[in-house]
């Protein structure tokens, strides 16, 4: 199973949409909010378009059961926030925080349930686990 939590956010403050420092700080903090394991560092653009009025932050942070995205557009005053995970995770948690960060009670919510067929069980197989910790040591011990 894949949850995946599609966050729209309105009439935010232009302001704290182009802060670079609030909107990587938003990507960060998500994993732990929510309960998840970051795996990598955040991953930040300015981005321009070729329609000055697109322009906006964008950013994504892996966490170790799939992503937090983020594009904020502080000309429309909009945040989209897409979560995806193979763990479940508290929808609330995830609205509320992104409420908090952003300043606003005007947000959207969608979840959906995907990869209903995945064959990754809820809890791995204690023996398969077991080798792949195995492998992972001896590769680490070439390093």
């Amino acid at each position: 199973m894949l949850a995946h939590l599609m966050l729209e956010l309105y009439d935010c403050d232009r302001e704290l949409l182009s802060n670079e420092g609030l909107v990587h700080r938003v990507l960060d903090e998500y994993p732990e909010r929510i309960g998840m394991e970051k795996v990598s560092p955040v991953h930040l653009y300015d981005i321009e378009t070729s329609n000055p009025l697109d322009a906006g932050l964008s950013g994504f942070v892996v966490i170790a059961q799939s992503h937090v995205s983020l594009h904020a557009w502080p000309e429309y005053g909009e945040v989209d926030i897409d979560i995806c995970s193979c763990k479940e995770f508290r929808q609330e948690d995830a609205i509320a925080f992104a409420k908090e960060m952003f300043q606003t009670d005007e947000i959207e919510a969608h979840f959906v349930v995907r990869a209903n067929r995945s064959l990754r069980p809820d809890v791995p197989d204690a023996e398969r686990y077991e080798a792949a910790m195995a492998a992972r040591r001896a590769k680490q011990a070439v390093r």
